[in-house]
C-alpha cells in the first residue's frame, strides 16, 4: 500500500504539469483566433475602401475612373452582416459609433442621389472619412486587444505556476501526513499485537505453572489433614479462582476455543452477574463464522472496555449488546439506559477503542443512544481492498 502511494505521487505531478500546459496553450490559441478575426475585419475594411474609391470619384473625392455606388452598397451590406463584424460592433464602442456614423452618411447619400440633391457629395465625404476611421480603429483595437491579451496571458501563467506550486506542496504535505499516519497505525498495530502476545504468554504461564502449583499444594493439604489444612485449602481455592480470573482477563479461553460470538455472550453474562446489570446480548449472522484472530481479539477488547465504562460512568441498569454481520461488515453496538455522554471528554479507554477500530480499518462512534443513554458503535469491514493491511 505504501509503495503504491509513493509511486502514484509523481504521476499526479506530471498530470498536473500537462493540464497547466494545456490550459495555457488553449488560452493562447483563443487569443490568436481572436486576433485573426480582428485582422480579417481590418483587411475587409481596407478592401472596402479600395472598392469605394471608384464610387467616391463620382463625388470628386478620388481621382480615377468613376462608377456607380450601387455595387459597392451591396458589398458593404454583405460585409456588415458578417458575424465577426457584429462581434466587433458589440466589443468596441468606438467602432460602433463610427459604424453608426457611416451608416447614417451612406443612407443620406442614397436619398440625396435619388433626389438629385447636390448635398450628396457632402454625405459621400462624411462616409469616406467614417470608413477610413473604421479601418484605423480596427487596427488600434487590435493592438489594444493584443496588449491586454499579453498581460492576461502573463497573469494566467503566473497564476497557473503559483497554483501548481501550491498544489504540489499540499500534495507532498498530504502524502507525508498520510505516510506518517500509516507508520503510526503500523506502530499501534504492532504495539497492540505485542501487548496481546504478552497477555497470552502470561495467561498461559499463570494457568500452566502457578495455577497447577496451587492445585498441587491444595492436594497435599487435603492429604496431610490437621486443623490448619482446611483453612489452607480455602486460601488455595481462593488463590486458584483469582488466578483463573486473571488468566481470563489476560486472554479469554473462550475466544480461542469458541470464537467471538460465544466469547462475547459469556463475557456479557459474567459481567452482568458480577456487577448486577441486566446485560442482554444478541448476535446476527455471526455464529459459526470464522473471523481473523486480530479482528476477534480487538472487538472483544472494545466490548470489555465499553461494558467497563458503562459500569463506571453511566449509572445504567440495562445494557443491550449487539454483534451482527451487515453488508460485508461486522458491527458491534453497546447501548445503555444511563445518563448519556453529556459533555464528557474522551479518556484513555475511549481513545483506545477508537484506535483499535481504526487499526482494523473500521469506524468508531460514541454518542447519545436512540432512546437515551449512551451508544458505542464499531463497524469494521470484513473484506479490505487489495493492497491494504
Amino acid at each position: 500500500m505504501k509503495a503504491h502511494a509513493k509511486g502514484s505521487g509523481p504521476w499526479k505531478e506530471v498530470l498536473l504539469v500537462l493540464l497547466v500546459l494545456l490550459a495555457f496553450v488553449a488560452f493562447a490559441v483563443s487569443i490568436l483566433d481572436s486576433q485573426a478575426e480582428v485582422g480579417e475585419e481590418r483587411a475587409g475594411l481596407m478592401s472596402l475602401r479600395e472598392n469605394w474609391g471608384a464610387a467616391a470619384a463620382s463625388y470628386g473625392l478620388r481621382n480615377g475612373a468613376r462608377s456607380s455606388s450601387s455595387s459597392f452598397l451591396v458589398e458593404y451590406r454583405a460585409f456588415r452582416s458578417r458575424p465577426a463584424f457584429q462581434k466587433l460592433l458589440a466589443a468596441d464602442p468606438v467602432f460602433l459609433s463610427l459604424s453608426v456614423q457611416a451608416d447614417w452618411a451612406l443612407g443620406e447619400l442614397e436619398e440625396a442621389q435619388f433626389r438629385g440633391d447636390p448635398e450628396a457629395g457632402r454625405y459621400a465625404g462624411i462616409f469616406d472619412r467614417a470608413l477610413g476611421d473604421m479601418a484605423f480603429r480596427v487596427g488600434a483595437y487590435s493592438r489594444e486587444r493584443l496588449s491586454a491579451s499579453r498581460l492576461s496571458l502573463a497573469v494566467l501563467l503566473v497564476a497557473l505556476v503559483a497554483l501548481s506550486f501550491l498544489f504540489l506542496s499540499l500534495s507532498r504535505v498530504l502524502r507525508a501526513t498520510s505516510e506518517e499516519e500509516g507508520r503510526s497505525r503500523d506502530f499501534t498495530r504492532a504495539l497492540i499485537s505485542a501487548q496481546e502476545g504478552e497477555r497470552l504468554r502470561l495467561s498461559r504461564e499463570l494457568h500452566d505453572a502457578v495455577a497447577q502449583d496451587l492445585a498441587a499444594a491444595k492436594l497435599y493439604c487435603s492429604l496431610s489433614g490437621g486443623p490448619d489444612a482446611a483453612r489452607a485449602e480455602e486460601l488455595l481455592d481462593r488463590s486458584i479462582s483469582e488466578v483463573r480470573e486473571i488468566c481470563q482477563g489476560l486472554r479469554p479461553a473462550e475466544l480461542d476455543k469458541l470464537g467471538i460470538d460465544e466469547a462475547s455472550a459469556r463475557l456479557c453474562a459474567e459481567l452482568g452477574r458480577a456487577w448486577g446489570l441486566d446485560v442482554d446480548y444478541a448476535s446476527s449472522s455471526v455464529s459459526g463464522q470464522s473471523f481473523p484472530e486480530e479482528l476477534e481479539i480487538n472487538l472483544y477488547r472494545i466490548l470489555q472496555e465499553s461494558l467497563t465504562n458503562v459500569r463506571r460512568h453511566s449509572g445504567a441498569r440495562r445494557v443491550r449488546v449487539s454483534l451482527a454481520v451487515r453488508e460485508a461488515s461486522i458491527v458491534l453496538e453497546v447501548a445503555d439506559d444511563g445518563k448519556g455522554p453529556g459533555e464528557s471528554k474522551p479518556g484513555l479507554g475511549r481513545r483506545g477503542m477508537a484506535e483499535r477500530a481504526s487499526m482494523l480499518g473500521g469506524a468508531f462512534h460514541f454518542g447519545p443512544g436512540p432512546t437515551g443513554g449512551s451508544l458505542v458503535s464499531v463497524t469494521v469491514p470484513l473484506f479490505q481492498k487489495k493492497g491494504e493491511k
